[in-house]
């Protein structure tokens, strides 16, 4: 297990891309743009963890995630202890607290 990059399109259809943990099954960065994205990936991972970010992106742009499982960001949030005192999140509560209200 580990970290996933996830696809969220709000309501507006505004794509957020973020990195999400299975440990803490919970957001561990906020959305941003895709080129937001790229440069945190390259910024925190540096150049040899760019280097497959394609790949990951690949498997994004055809499930939403990049599980080597093909999974949704709909399964992948499943559980999720995102909330206040790790309770659950609907994907809009997500896209509200982590993509939309709050800043990085």
């Amino acid at each position: 297990m580990g970290r996933f990059i996830i696809k969220l399109i709000a309501p507006d259809a505004t794509a957020y891309y973020l990195e999400w943990s299975t440990i803490s099954d919970a957001p561990v960065t906020y959305g941003m743009s895709l080129a937001e994205f790229r440069d945190w990936y390259c910024g925190f991972y540096g150049t040899e963890g760019y280097r497959d970010l394609e790949y990951r992106l690949a498997r994004v742009a055809k499930y939403g995630t990049s599980s080597i499982e093909a999974e949704t960001p709909e399964q992948m949030i499943i559980g999720n202890r995102a909330g206040p005192n790790e309770t659950t999140l609907t994907m809009t509560e997500i896209i509200a607290e982590y993509c939309q209200e709050s800043t990085p």
